[in-house]
């Protein structure tokens, strides 16, 4: 298999990893703040009050997704929960380290990406030369496969 190959398949499961973490956290929190909710209202606390804290666990997944996609990589050289499992990584394009901005372009852009369960992205991937989906194309940043060095012990 081609070194691209392995990274358009490493990228796939890579997003299928990302998302799966994302979605325990946000059952993890809903569970929680229905939990209580539950015993607010159980001892008496009005419903009205109850407003904030669910604006608040409807934005989990949106937190968490941000989170997982710009400050983890951004914060982590370049790698999401699920790249470095696989060792992938975010490089820009000439080479350097992506920003703050370049991780928060390429995280909005993933509505484009995500159009039609993802095929834009997918097929974006699949057919552009350094394997980019939209967002990479705009933010200038590629995903690539680690290097891992291994270290010889010398005699």
């Amino acid at each position: 298999m081609a070194e691209g190959e392995t990274v358009v398949l490493r990228r796939y499961a890579q997003y299928v990893l990302d998302q799966l973490l994302v979605m325990v956290a946000t059952v993890s929190a809903t569970l929680w703040g229905a939990a209580a909710a539950y015993s607010l209202v159980r001892i008496g606390v009005p419903g009205k009050v109850l407003y904030l804290p669910l604006v608040l666990l409807a934005a989990v997944p949106l937190l968490g997704t941000m989170w997982a996609e710009v400050w983890v990589p951004h914060r982590q050289g370049g790698a999401t929960p699920g790249m470095r499992r696989l060792g992938l990584r975010i490089v820009r394009t000439d080479g350097g380290e992506p920003s703050l901005r370049d991780y928060l372009v390429r995280w909005l852009l993933f509505a484009v990406d995500g159009l039609f369960l993802c095929l834009v992205g997918v097929v974006l991937i699949a057919v552009t030369p350094r394997h980019q989906r939209f967002g990479d194309l705009v933010a200038r940043t590629v995903v690539v496969r680690e290097r891992k060095t291994r270290l010889v012990p010398e005699d």
